[in-house]
């Protein structure tokens, strides 16, 4: 098994493959600005045109956010998709008008806004293709090329539709704001958490969704958990001492972009983790030198790591 983390600067974008199998995880961002005088940052879709793949078998969002959704219209534009799976009930998105923020909202409101107009579009467009799109239910387990195993863990139901009920919300009221609002603070617990698994490895994809928001029966899922894409882009709340000391860590990885907005790639995090385990491998997509925990003085459009009997092996994409 292949994981690769395209290097989207701020934003999740994670390919997977397996004897010819491609799942990609988020698409990163449509913003041109997270692109511009960036030279290893790669809009998704172009790294997967680069890579010589011409299919996504599988085409997952994890949530709606920009830096996760942004991107995946110009896959689904690009590439022919064999499936979609989301968080949430697609119905939801197809008969309804695309709400809005009033201009005094904040910009993050402004952005959740445009991320869920892209994801409209996005369903819309798989109808019209006849692609088809199911959600993902916590529980769940998908069974992969080369006995790769995928376990949904969360979003619990519970939350899950308190969430698609605050989108009903939107979707109807005459001026969205206030819901859309609600809607960009709770969409990270909404947030796919993905467990993939091969015989040696297991591997948490976390997406946004925190620890603080784990329900105690998915700690038993994490005991063979040797490679964690950590949660939120590394900031303070994507680590929690009491879960990750009984995690068999090797490998974490962080979607961060270099200038580290947001109190993202906090180094808060990296002296816990490396308190528990000083031997830990930390992966930044986005940075070239982050003493003490990471040096990549050429720069990497994307990390790769090969996961297999021998254990995982980190490659550097320039």
């Amino acid at each position: 098994m292949e994981v690769t983390f395209i290097n989207v600067g701020y934003g999740d974008a994670i390919l997977v493959q397996s004897d010819g199998f491609s799942l990609l995880l988020d698409c990163g961002s449509a913003m041109a600005g997270e692109f511009e005088h960036f030279p290893f940052r790669i809009p998704a879709a172009e790294y997967i045109k680069q890579a010589g793949l011409s299919k996504i078998d599988l085409l997952i969002l994890s949530h709606i956010h920009e830096d996760h959704a942004g991107g995946m219209e110009a896959v689904l534009d690009q590439f022919s998709v064999g499936e979609i799976r989301l968080p949430y009930d697609p119905a939801l998105f197809l008969q309804s008008r695309m709400p809005s923020a009033n201009a005094a909202a904040p910009p993050s409101v402004h952005l959740f806004a445009a991320a869920l107009n892209t994801t409209m579009r996005i369903l819309k467009s798989a109808k019209y293709q006849g692609i088809p799109v199911e959600v993902m239910n916590a529980g769940e387990r998908l069974s992969l090329p080369s006995g790769i195993v995928l376990d949904v863990l969360a979003p619990s139901n519970d939350v899950r539709k308190g969430f698609e009920n605050l989108l009903i919300e939107a979707f109807s009221a005459s001026d969205a704001t206030e819901v859309l609002i609600a809607l960009d603070r709770t969409a990270n617990d909404s947030s796919l958490l993905l467990k993939l698994s091969t015989e040696s490895t297991g591997l948490l994809l976390a997406a946004d969704h925190c620890p603080d928001k784990w329900a105690p029966e998915i700690f038993s899922a994490l005991e063979n958990v040797n490679v964690l894409k950590l949660p939120h882009h590394g900031q303070k709340d994507s680590v929690c001492e009491e879960i990750y000391c009984n995690i068999p860590l090797t490998h974490v990885i962080t979607t961060a972009s270099s200038d580290r907005r947001y109190h993202s790639a906090n180094p808060e995090v990296y002296n816990t983790l490396l308190r528990l385990n000083p031997k830990l491998n930390l992966l930044f997509t986005d940075e070239r030198e982050y003493l003490p925990y990471f040096k990549n003085p050429d720069g990497a459009r994307a990390i790769k790591l090969v996961i297999d009997s021998r254990g995982v092996h980190t490659e550097f994409i320039r």
